[in-house]
């Protein structure tokens, strides 16, 4: 082998780690094509034969169509409502200097700060006051406002490294606050915006203890994840059809990674050095 190309004690190293990452997720997959008691007598060895029968079978009867439709809706609406609202709080907190700002900014991230533990319970009991349990309106409504924290976080830092004298010279021009907002200011927002997408949408669409608190028992507003951990109890566990609906509700967040990975580590480096 060329000394070029050889690959060093580290790049081994690195290698195995990222292999046994990897396991879990390829002891999913192929278990997910076994009966029941194989998948418990073998459950390392490869299935004896690929059969998407179980996999059509989680198709059907796990209702798997109204649960998707329900993770699409709550992923999409959350995170658009993120990339419409935080970007105007953070270029109004960035941009306007009163004694006020830096409070108000330490109020909005301190969410962040505190582990979600800690407050659940007290979130939810604000849902129940609301009447906001059990309501796709409700869980939507949550999720923004845990997701909007983080968002003006990062959007804030970017802000601060974009010149002002591109607005004062809009300004000058005659363009008004909005227009210089929408027209001069968004569009610069895009590497940080393009991250703020990405991550959202994957703790969206991976969410399983918000939707458990605020949706509850309702089998109609459930997204993937939450009707997945309800496969399994203390009494029983439905591996069959469970692995089977893992595999798919991996797929779509795995392909938006893939395609949009380089795109997180941009736009966190660009905001990093911004702010």
């Amino acid at each position: 082998m060329d000394k070029q190309h050889r690959i060093s004690p580290l790049g081994w190293l690195m290698l195995a780690f990222s292999l046994f990452w990897l396991m879990p997720m390829l002891l999913i997959l192929i278990n997910s094509f076994k009966p029941y008691n194989d998948m418990m007598q073998n459950f390392l060895a490869f299935p004896a034969s690929l059969s998407f029968d179980k996999y059509v079978e989680t198709w059907t009867s796990f209702g798997f169509p109204l649960l998707l439709g329900n993770t699409l809706l709550y992923t999409i609406v959350s995170v658009a409502a993120v990339v419409l609202f935080a970007p105007m709080a953070a270029y109004k907190l960035a941009r306007i200097k009163t004694r006020y700002s830096s409070f108000v900014l330490v109020l909005i991230i301190l969410p962040m700060m505190v582990p979600f533990q800690a407050y659940m319970i007290t979130l939810t009991r604000l849902a129940s006051m609301l009447s906001l349990t059990g309501t796709r309106i409700g869980y939507i409504c949550v999720t923004i406002g845990l997701l909007m924290p983080l968002a003006v976080f990062m959007i804030h830092g970017f802000i601060k490294g974009v010149p002002l004298e591109l607005e004062e010279s809009a300004l000058i021009d005659g363009a008004g606050p909005f227009r210089c907002y929408f027209f001069i200011v968004l569009p610069l927002l895009k590497p940080i915006l393009t991250t703020v997408v990405v991550l959202d949408t994957l703790a969206t669409w991976n969410d399983v203890i918000t939707n458990q608190l605020i949706v509850g028992g309702n089998a109609r507003a459930m997204n993937l994840q939450n009707a997945l951990y309800l496969r399994f109890s203390t009494m029983s566990s439905d591996w069959e059809h469970a692995l089977p609906g893992i595999v798919m509700s991996m797929i779509p967040g795995l392909v938006f990674f893939v395609f949009m990975q380089k795109n997180i580590i941009s736009g966190i480096t660009a905001g990093a050095v911004k702010g």
